[in-house]
């Protein structure tokens, strides 16, 4: 029979993130691939690989959005997003969702200003 692992003994869970994340209460337009699909939202955190957002309603993994995030001042990034997690809130009909930045004509650009938030 095994006896119960301690926690020193069971192994810690690998950090699947690739950048540095941070708070990141900002505004955030959507607009889905149907041009009269669009909304606003708030940011939750960010890093140069995504942004989490708060949702009225529910949208699909792998729904394809494009966003427009309110950086400092007037700066805006504009880029394409994926969603590849969503979490329901407890006790509220509102969403989490996880959207990763995907390549595109405004890619780089856009990781570039964000690096420069997350830095500053």
């Amino acid at each position: 029979m095994n006896s119960p692992q301690t926690m020193e003994e069971i192994p810690q869970a690998a950090e699947r993130r690739n950048f540095k994340r941070i708070r990141f209460d900002r505004p955030v337009r959507f607009q889905f691939k149907d041009p009269s699909c669009f909304g606003g939202c708030l940011s939750q955190d960010i890093s140069a690989g995504g942004v989490r957002v708060n949702f009225n309603d529910f949208v699909p993994l792998g729904t394809e959005l494009t966003l427009r995030i309110q950086l400092e001042g007037e700066r805006v990034a504009e880029c394409r997003g994926c969603v590849v997690w969503v979490t329901k809130l407890p006790f509220m009909d509102r969403y989490q969702i996880g959207l990763e930045f995907e390549r595109g004509d405004s890619f780089w650009e856009t990781r570039k200003a964000i690096l420069q938030v997350i830095q500053s």
